[in-house]
């Protein structure tokens, strides 16, 4: 081995160049790494360029030559593969892009190692003993030329990438984005100096020396002042740690750019999201389309329904302008809001439910008031009266059948009363049996024919089929004494009350008719909300609106619905399902 000035510099320039290159691979990220990896390979070539212009055998010679080709045929691979990564570009670095990139370099390092068999890369070498030291006289073969031509068209393509993304870009990405153009250019034109013939020292090819010189620059810029770290790997960071959903959108509508945690909020898988377009993610004419094509930044909610349930989002969509303002792109930021939502909604039901318990505790106290305390210190004030003789026994029997009609209503008012308390303060017990309902029924009507006949309404009862129900027999009760009740209130002499008992196929319906006066839209509307109310019958006689309130909790809880139609001046109709069955059962509610 013959150490020479041309040796000795491409060694310690090439030593340097490997070693900047290794520690940029181990601290840098992702895409500086691949340019660390060109460095890399550069300083291969330049290290075994080294010890072939040192050795003097031809053998020796071809076996460094093919130590060079390790870096002289991945370079311009790792150079573009770089250049992909750098500008966003991720779509195009996939399995099938980088097989295309780096099958041609494979290929000319197999070439060159198994060119003695076919000297398709090399048609002849030899030693040329006429200068200072031996060197290694080539001439090429038709494979070099497809070499060289990948060579140059990596080169061209990654330097047309770069100075076409960074156009219009910030001044500090500019400056970034010039010395990496410089970078390939620089050593280029000293390839095309040396292939035209232009060879001040022989055979001796310089372009090593250009990209070692170029790369020592760039590689102590990327250690010493973090040069390109700001784009790559700030970027990449800061897209890893922000919680909410973020995709990127070209012209397009094809997604260029994405963080992480966008497949958690979208519950996609991200891997092959980049060149998606957006109806393959949410479909066509989705309501983010018509927000896409807007150039204006706008905030919007949106529900989607996904396989682990509906989300509520929030997603804000920020047009995307370099500095002369022409458009790029748009970036829509999601944020899973469901959360939130589902305790704001609790929130406001259990304001409202509080808001509808202060108003039943106020309907209370005024029960307890007015509609109890009357009707019982009247009849209080009437025995004191009679034990004076302030009123005679012929007056008070006069008076007798009004006190009767006011303790019924009292004693159906304190059983709601009592029935409410016990639901509303400590729970009950649903007690579930299989009992025949006409009779229970039955028994109601036989209750309210001396009410009926006075008042002059028609009470009948109409039963068809097997009657027997599923339900808490207490509770049914109660709720169809309350209806009952409720007809005969409001219907007058000469109305009918109806009764109407019917088997369906799994089910008891349940249906009480009355031709009275029937129900407002507002009070209807207020009985669908559950709202409790007081309205006069046609007797005058008044109702807290508490049984509505138990009848409709009652029914629900025993797996019916009450369904009320009524027209103002017609009647009503109140009518529910209970379901038949002979399993017994114990809950708790």
């Amino acid at each position: 081995m013959n150490l020479n000035i041309f040796s000795i510099t491409l060694l310690v320039s090439g030593i340097i160049v490997a070693a900047i290159s290794t520690v940029i691979i181990y601290r840098l990220g992702d895409s500086v790494r691949w340019f660390a990896l060109t460095m890399l390979f550069v300083s291969i070539w330049a290290l075994a360029y080294g010890f072939e212009l040192s050795v003097k055998s031809l053998e020796d010679m071809l076996f460094w030559i093919k130590i060079e080709y390790i870096g002289i045929a991945m370079a311009p691979g790792t150079w573009l593969w770089f250049c992909l990564k750098y500008s966003g570009l991720e779509k195009y670095s996939n399995p099938t892009v980088a097989l295309m990139i780096f099958v041609i370099p494979a290929i000319t390092f197999f070439m060159v190692l198994t060119n003695e068999y076919h000297h398709l890369h090399y048609r002849h070498v030899m030693v040329d003993d006429s200068g200072p030291f031996p060197l290694l006289a080539i001439t090429i073969g038709p494979w070099y030329y497809v070499h060289l031509s990948f060579f140059y068209i990596s080169l061209s393509i990654g330097i047309i990438i770069l100075l076409y993304k960074f156009k219009n870009a910030d001044p500090i990405f500019k400056k970034q984005n010039n010395l990496l153009v410089l970078a390939g250019l620089f050593p280029w034109a000293f390839n095309i100096i040396y292939l035209l013939g232009f060879r001040p020292f022989g055979h001796i090819d310089l372009t090593p020396y250009a990209f070692l010189i170029m790369y020592i620059f760039v590689g102590i810029g990327l250690l010493r002042f973090d040069l390109f770290s700001i784009k790559p790997i700030a970027r990449d960071k800061v897209f890893e740690v922000i919680t909410k959903g973020i995709l990127v959108f070209d012209p397009n509508f094809r997604i260029i750019d994405f963080n992480p945690f966008i497949g958690k909020i979208l519950e996609l898988p991200i891997s092959n999201l980049i060149g998606k377009r957006l109806e393959e993610i949410f479909g066509k004419d989705s309501e983010f389309e018509s927000f896409l094509k807007k150039e204006e930044k706008r905030d919007s909610d949106s529900t989607l329904e996904f396989k682990l349930g509906r989300k509520d989002l929030t997603v804000e969509y920020v047009p995307i302008k370099d500095k002369k303002g022409n458009f790029l792109g748009r970036m829509v930021i999601f944020e899973d809001v469901t959360q939130e939502k589902s305790i704001q909604n609790q929130i406001r039901n259990q304001a409202d439910e509080l808001k509808n318990l202060n108003s039943l505790k106020d309907k209370l106290f005024t029960i307890i008031s007015h509609d109890l305390k009357g009707p019982i210190f009247g009849i209080r004030e009437l025995i004191k009266l009679s034990f004076e003789g302030v009123i005679s026994k012929e007056e008070f029997f006069q008076i007798l059948p009004e006190i009767n009609k006011n303790m019924d209503s009292v004693s159906i008012l304190l059983e709601n009363l009592l029935a409410w308390t016990s639901s509303q303060l400590k729970g009950e017990f649903l007690v579930k049996n299989t009992f025949e309902l006409d009779k229970l029924v039955e028994l109601q009507v036989s209750l309210f024919e001396k009410v009926t006949r006075e008042k002059g309404i028609t009470l009948t009862l109409q039963k068809y089929g097997q009657l027997h129900v599923f339900a808490d027999k207490n509770m049914i009760d109660l709720a169809i004494r309350n209806l009952l009740s409720n007809a005969i209130k409001f219907s007058g002499k000469g109305d009918y009350v109806t009764v109407i008992l019917k088997e369906n196929e799994g089910s008891v319906t349940i249906k009480i008719k009355d031709t009275g006066l029937g129900i407002s839209e507002e009070n209807l509307e207020k009985l669908k909300n559950r709202e409790s109310f007081t309205t006069l019958g046609k007797d005058k006689s008044t109702g807290t609106g508490l049984g509505m309130l138990l009848v409709q909790d009652y029914i629900i809880k025993n797996g019916g619905e009450l369904i009320i139609n009524s027209q103002l001046g017609i009647g009503s109709e109140f009518s529910f399902n209970l379901p038949k069955s002979n399993d017994n059962f114990l809950e708790v509610i």
